[in-house]
């Protein structure tokens, strides 16, 4: 890989996302790609916001500033649009609707914003966008991420092939969660859009 990417995970502390970090950099150490991750900003608790930054490529820092994202993981849709300062218009997202509401709307101080719109807009200002606004039934949302990466290894900018992302669980994953976790990556892999009910998670 020549060229350079910087990826932002974004959601709240539960989600994996530290997890799905990790497989990344052990992807790109199988790949030989020089990787670089930024200190996971957040509460790791569950309910806290977190963030990790990536970059790939050689002198490629997981530092992230205003318009310098080009790749965006959104475990929470929510947690997602904060992130919108980071994009530009070659970017690419993919985000799930898996809403964990924060304090002000589960107080009916505030209202969540509409995901659909929220997703129309991306459309409208990035290069590729995958929504899934429709989860599966019989996933269990611990592996909610797994999905989503499993779904990702089909986006045009995404740097690893599903199969050196299975050698990565294969060594990070050991038990019963390795069989889960692989069961979650090949449903994402092989999910079109748009077959299957809305399951929004409130």
């Amino acid at each position: 890989m020549t060229k350079k990417i910087k990826m932002l995970i974004t959601g709240v502390g539960g989600q994996g996302i530290v997890y799905l970090t990790n497989l990344i950099v052990e992807a790109a150490m199988l790949s030989q790609i020089p990787v670089s991750v930024s200190e996971i900003h957040g509460l790791s608790q569950r309910g806290g916001v977190v963030t990790s930054g990536i970059g790939l490529g050689e002198h490629c820092t997981g530092f992230l500033s205003e318009a310098g994202v080009d790749m965006l993981f959104g475990l929470e849709p929510l947690e997602t649009q904060r992130c919108l300062p980071y994009l530009h218009q070659n970017s690419s997202v993919i985000f799930g609707n898996y809403r964990i509401q924060p304090y002000s709307v589960n107080a009916q101080m505030a209202e969540y914003p509409d995901v659909f719109s929220f997703e129309a807009y991306l459309e409208e200002q990035c290069k590729e966008v995958v929504f899934i606004g429709n989860f599966p039934e019989g996933i269990d949302p611990v592996v909610y991420n797994i999905f989503l990466l499993g779904r990702a290894t089909r986006m045009k900018i995404f740097p690893f092939s599903s199969k050196i992302i299975e050698e990565a669980i294969n060594r990070t994953v050991t038990g019963y969660y390795k069989e889960k976790t692989l069961n979650s990556f090949n449903q994402g892999k092989l999910f079109e859009i748009g077959k299957h009910k809305v399951r929004n998670i409130l």
